[in-house]
């Protein structure tokens, strides 16, 4: 594929979901005609700088306060060591965060600013912006499937630690939100100084984070549905499953499990944490259905070829899930059929 080809704008959106232009050209690419492309740049170097100051703030609280912040219950006791913070759910999935808008930025930039870099070209600067710009993607190649994977795994772990820090830590006395006293008559110096620094980092690893994730799907990118399906599913499910073991390394190294529901020892029960955990590898699955939703809502949302109208959208949306339901149950059939007849 030619770069002229890598640089030209998106065609309009058909009713099919194959992903019909290359992928990385739809990270630089907002569905929404009111996102330009110029607007687009912006706005990712914009989260990209607010995550790259979170990201400072979040490693200083984790490393000053010497806590770990999933052992704040009555059970707590174990010894603080920085290597907690590595494997921590939290800090891989803020990280794999900031690492895709990192991407996403320098594809989206050199995509609008620099799209035909000279491949003959020795100086430096052109070496940096060729590794900043899209890559080329051919017919056969399976780069688009590794960035696919990459995208959703990076946005199911987002929900996910949103998920169980709400779900499951909180109601269960571990990762409480920090308590603190405000002084009516504190100057904003004061506050900014001392009580705000612990509920920041807690809302924005906790809540904020997810909302980035949201807004990325729904408005900033015109990645399409996730094909094949069952790949996606079951990598993320493998990916997550690989997470458990090194949480299992974690506590050789550190003597502490980055979350309470993998140690046997507070569970009583070591049913539980098995329980637990495949409840960890199967919620991997659910909320990759939820994105997976989401894309399908804004495509059919930010149809070009005809107006939006949200009911005709849903039902076109459920019909072509219908249709490739239908279509994998053939195909199983007439495999099964052939099989009987030899």
């Amino acid at each position: 594929m030619s770069n002229r080809t890598e640089s030209s704008p998106l065609l309009p959106i058909g009713s099919a979901h194959v992903q019909d232009h290359p992928i990385f050209l739809r990270v630089c690419h907002s569905p929404w005609s009111g996102i330009s492309q110029t607007g687009l740049v912006y706005l990712r170097a914009t989260i990209l700088a607010y995550l790259t100051a979170l990201g400072i703030m979040l490693l200083r609280y984790k490393a000053e306060y010497q806590i770990n912040i999933f052992d704040e219950g009555e059970e707590a006791g174990g010894e603080f060591t920085y290597w907690q913070i590595i494997f921590q759910f939290s800090t891989l999935a803020f990280f794999f965060l900031w690492l895709y808008h990192l991407v996403a930025f320098s594809w989206s930039f050199t995509h609008l600013f620099y799209p035909d870099v000279d491949d003959n070209d020795t100086r430096w600067e052109s070496r940096v912006l060729r590794r900043m710009s899209p890559p080329v993607q051919t017919i056969h190649s399976r780069k688009r499937f590794y960035f696919s994977l990459f995208y959703t795994v990076v946005h199911v772990v987002v929900f996910m630690n949103v998920i169980i820090y709400w779900t499951v830590l909180v109601p269960n006395g571990y990762g409480r939100f920090p308590e603190g006293e405000a002084e009516e008559d504190s100057s904003m110096d004061e506050f900014f100084g001392s009580g705000w620094f612990q509920p920041f980092c807690h809302i924005n690893l906790w809540v904020v984070t997810a909302l980035i994730a949201f807004i990325e799907i729904l408005g900033l990118n015109s990645i399409r549905r996730q094909v094949p399906v069952a790949s996606h599913v079951f990598s993320i499910m493998f990916i997550l499953a690989g997470y458990l073991g090194w949480a299992a390394f974690g506590k050789i190294l550190t003597g502490e499990y980055p979350y309470f529901w993998m140690d046997p020892e507070k569970m009583e029960y070591t049913e539980i944490v098995v329980g637990y955990s495949a409840s960890f590898v199967i919620l991997g699955a659910i909320v990759f259905a939820f994105i997976y939703g989401l894309i399908g809502m804004r495509e059919n949302a930010t149809r070009r070829d005809e107006p939006s109208q949200p009911f005709t959208n849903a039902v076109n949306f459920a019909r072509d899930v219908a249709r490739d339901i239908a279509d994998d149950v053939r195909e199983e059939f007439q495999r099964a059929s052939g099989a009987q007849q030899r």
